[in-house]
């Protein structure tokens, strides 16, 4: 089989002050580490707070975003700060294979309603923040899309157990709905041993790639949650997290050979047929800036000795 790929979940430190500086270092960064599907670093801000910029209903409350009304998009798509910030790296960056993270609807419901809902809805439990912010990240799903990108949907919520679990996964593959699915992700990252998650996100029709992390020390158990059945039963592939992104020193980094043996382990689960791609953990927007380069060669390293 091929070598397989890698790619990182999404958020890197910001490299430049200038934003189009800091993506096309960003993306550099990505490609001289061996990275095969690069992501813009998430270089423009945190992965919520930039959504009030193109959504009505969402704003900036000392430093924190909150919901102010009914949620919807303030213009067309292509004004959506991630489209551009895309549009801008394929103009660069031509031969790049680019995934691009947006966040999902319960992730950035629970973390601007919690903080405030000034209108519209009744509280944090109102269902139709959710369905709303689904409708308003549809077409900007597809505006990536059509511009050649991979789309990972991040939903890091979703791993705490909701009753309405089937619902809010639902919304994921309503965002999906007529994109093709081998370009669409989900991304979930802590525990996923509770509240049936895997198996809720398996069920998405229109979503190819599960993406889990499998190397961190809560994330290890992980992969008794994850089976070769699971995947092929409902066409779904792994994305798979082979090394952690909280370690404090560079001697604590995952060395390439204990990459190459948690893909191994990975695979001996769902079947290296069933791995899509290789990426750390989660994002490494909290991870020491001096060992991002250790933790992204690492991983090239043991993804080459895994095979």
């Amino acid at each position: 089989m091929p070598t397989l790929p890698t790619t990182t979940i999404g958020s890197l430190f910001r490299f430049k002050e200038d934003l189009n500086e800091s993506i096309d270092q960003a993306i550099t960064f990505q490609r001289e580490l061996g990275v095969d599907i690069v992501s813009d670093g998430e270089q423009r801000s945190d992965m919520v707070s930039y959504f009030a910029e193109s959504f009505e209903g969402l704003a900036v409350e000392h430093w924190a975003p909150v919901v102010t009304g009914k949620i919807q998009l303030r213009s067309k798509p292509d004004d959506f700060s991630k489209v551009k910030d895309l549009e801008y790296v394929r103009a660069k960056f031509p031969d790049v294979k680019i995934k691009v993270a947006i966040t999902g609807p319960t992730t950035l419901g629970m973390t601007c309603g919690s903080r405030k809902i000034w209108s519209h809805y009744k509280n944090i439990m109102d269902f139709s923040l959710y369905e709303d912010i689904a409708a308003a990240l549809a077409p900007i799903a597809k505006a990536l899309v059509d511009r050649g990108a991979y789309v990972q949907i991040d939903e890091p919520f979703l791993s705490q157990g909701y009753k309405d679990l089937e619902a809010r996964v639902k919304l994921i593959d309503g965002i999906a709905e007529g994109l093709p699915a081998e370009r669409m992700s989900v991304h979930v990252c802590g525990f996923i041993g509770g509240h049936r998650v895997v198996n809720h996100l398996q069920q998405l029709d229109n979503v190819s790639v599960l993406s889990f992390a499998f190397a961190g020390s809560l994330e290890r158990r992980n992969i008794e949650h994850v089976s070769r059945a699971g995947f092929q039963d409902y066409g779904k592939r792994l994305g798979a997290g082979c090394i952690a992104v909280t370690p404090l020193s560079g001697d604590q980094v995952n060395t390439p050979d204990a990459v190459a043996a948690k893909l191994r382990e990975i695979a001996g689960k769902v079947g290296r047929e069933n791995i899509a791609y290789a990426h750390p953990d989660c994002g490494m927007r909290a991870t020491d800036k001096s060992l991002v380069p250790i933790i992204l060669r690492n991983m090239r390293a043991g993804v080459d000795l895994f095979g």
